[in-house]
């Protein structure tokens, strides 16, 4: 993986909440012009503005602050996930033609809910039967909002990227019960669990060459479980953003999940324990990094 740029995200510093830079060296700075925005979310709504500011900006001339760093987008007002959206990890699972003409996929869960930020646990419910698994993901989010959005014109939209996993319970994606054949997958319910969703840090656009071409990893425990790259998605950046702002209006904050390539634990008769620790990596991105913890179910 190439040494990653600085990134944006969200500290908490002496009590006071606000928009920061996680430098390259991963610690936190929060430029004056920031200090407005009680968050990267408040940030976004002013993206334009704050954009050649930010092009300007060395944050290694900043003092560090003694500073928390807190959900990156402060849960944004949409987080679309696209599934079966990766060549390999959809032959791993059995499927070996792409049909032409092959549009994203998209599911919604509930992000107040579902994301975490870096560092902080994916809680497993206690419950055998569920399989939770990781899905290593590059995160789009949005910084020009707009509808009906030309795939032409879909990147000049973007703020920037960052690390995602899309945690999922396998043993809720098929119902063994269902009232008709399009009510049998459940993909909201087996992914949009409490802390299934964590979140990186957002690396600004510009710093990214091509987000088309970054080799992406999810590490479980010190042991590289996926290794791919965005070069082998079905449906690009672009058109998945184009074809989102066809059904929904996007706005600065939200987030598009882009979907996994192989190497998901399924696939390896294996899932997610109370203890591990998973790790995504995308190439010039800060990295996400999530310790699992098992948490009772309430009932």
């Amino acid at each position: 993986m190439n040494s990653r740029n600085w990134s944006l995200t969200t500290c908490r510093a002496d009590g006071q909440s606000s928009a920061a830079v996680r430098r390259r060296d991963g610690r936190l700075v929060v430029p004056d012009f920031l200090r407005a925005y009680a968050g990267l979310t408040q940030a976004l709504d002013d993206w334009e503005r704050l954009t050649p500011l930010l092009r300007d900006l060395d944050p290694d001339a900043l003092d560090p602050l003694d500073a928390i760093e807190t959900l990156s987008v402060q849960y944004p007002r949409k987080l679309l996930c696209v599934g079966a959206n990766y060549r390999d990890h959809l032959a791993e699972m059995g499927v070996d033609d792409v049909p032409e003409g092959t549009r994203p996929y998209f599911f919604l869960v509930p992000p107040t809910t579902t994301m975490v930020g870096d560092g902080e646990p994916v809680l497993i419910p206690d419950d055998p039967t569920l399989r939770p698994d990781w899905e290593a993901e590059l995160a789009v989010v949005i910084g020009k909002g707009g509808a009906g959005i030309p795939a032409s014109r879909a990147l000049d939209h973007v703020a920037g990227y960052a690390c995602f996993n899309d945690v999922t319970a396998r043993g809720l994606l098929r119902r063994d019960v269902a009232i008709a054949a399009p009510f049998t997958w459940d993909w909201s319910g087996s992914k949009g669990l409490d802390t299934f969703c964590p979140m990186g840090a957002v690396t600004p656009a510009w710093q990214i060459e091509d987000p088309g071409a970054l080799a992406i990893r999810c590490v479980v425990n010190d042991t590289v479980k996926q290794d791919g790259t965005t070069s082998n998605l079905i449906v690009g950046i672009a058109d998945i953003i184009a074809a989102a702002s066809r059904s929904w209006t996007l706005q600065p904050g939200d987030v598009i999940a882009t979907g996994t390539p192989a190497g998901v634990g399924l696939a390896r008769g294996e899932q997610l324990r109370d203890g591990d620790v998973v790790r995504v990596e995308i190439e010039g991105l800060a990295p996400l990094t999530n310790p699992v913890k098992s948490r009772t179910v309430k009932g």
